[in-house]
């Protein structure tokens, strides 16, 4: 068999994903994205949870606050929060990522196509807002976490 009509044969049994596997890859690539982008970020969030806990304390502004929390606590205090940060967004960006594409999927299907091309900003909108409210619910109580770690240095120890 010729190099081209493999080509061909394979192109022609490879069908692109669709139902549930299609938005599993969404979720997947939503969960790991914001996973990485708010992992990487936490030193960021805890300097400005610590500035807006105690601005009496870090009043010299981020780099000021980076300093002191370093100085007094060391620097693995700037990760505190790391792991509940990361499997809140795992889990919000799966939600919002796969949901949003079903909901515009939903919404096109619902006006049909023609109305949905002239109304394609309010799919949008709409498709996101339910997507992100959605995996906001789903986030807060490991924000709440994260948010106790930092505060309370007593709290959860272990995570």
């Amino acid at each position: 068999m010729s190099a081209t009509l493999q080509t061909q044969t394979k192109a022609q049994t490879t069908a692109a994903p669709t139902g549930a596997g299609l938005y599993a890859r969404f979720a997947v690539a939503g969960a790991i994205g914001c996973s990485v982008t708010h992992g990487v970020l936490t030193p960021v969030d805890v300097v400005k949870t610590r500035i807006q806990l105690e601005p009496q304390v870090y009043n010299k502004g981020m780099t000021g606050a980076f300093r002191q929390i370093v100085r007094n606590e060391g620097a693995a205090a700037l990760m505190t929060g790391f792991g509940p940060t990361c499997a809140g967004y795992f889990v919000q960006g799966g939600i919002k990522f796969a949901g949003y594409e079903f909901w515009k999927k939903t919404m096109i299907e619902f006006v049909g196509q023609e109305n949905a091309v002239n109304n394609r900003t309010a799919i949008y909108l709409a498709s996101s807002g339910i997507a992100e409210l959605v995996a906001d619910i789903a986030l807060c109580p490991l924000e709440a976490t994260r948010i106790r770690l930092v505060s309370q240095p007593t709290f959860a120890t272990g995570l």
